[in-house]
């Protein structure tokens, strides 16, 4: 597989990122990197990034925003690629996880619009994707 676009601007922001295999093959789906407790696999077709894999590696961190590595994501995106670019993905929880799939989809909506071409799956405009410090503060806005 060849380097994605995204490695570089990974690299250059001082993040490591290697290839990432299925399972215990030697097929290569494509590039992950870590952050925040996280790992974060993608492929990049067009302008259009599949989240192949996107796990958490530690237990809870308290406070620790989970879905950071995701805005770091489509920031990369966002720089990298030219628009409409997206991310698009999966939503499968996995078993005993405290969050259901229709919560984490609801989050996904409100967080950057994303809209549902299929069910269970999700295509966020890396454009409308905000910090979670920004999604709180409108969602006092809104509520005021």
């Amino acid at each position: 597989m060849n380097r994605d676009p995204l490695c570089d601007w990974f690299e250059q922001s001082g993040r490591g990122v290697r290839p990432h295999f299925l399972r215990n093959t030697g097929l290569q789906l494509g590039w992950q990197f870590m952050s925040g407790g996280c790992e974060v696999a993608w492929r990049c077709e067009g302008a259009r990034v599949w989240i192949v894999m996107f796990r958490r590696l530690d237990e809870r961190l308290g406070l620790a925003n989970p879905f950071a590595p995701l805005y770091l994501l489509a920031e990369a995106a966002r720089c990298v690629l030219p628009p409409p670019a997206s991310l698009y993905g999966n939503v499968e929880v996995l078993a005993h996880s405290p969050l259901a799939a229709a919560r984490l989809g609801r989050f996904y909506q409100r967080w950057a619009g994303a809209h549902q071409p299929q069910p269970g799956w999700f295509e966020l405009d890396v454009s409308r994707v905000c910090s979670l410090q920004h999604m709180r503060k409108r969602q006092k806005l809104d509520r005021a």
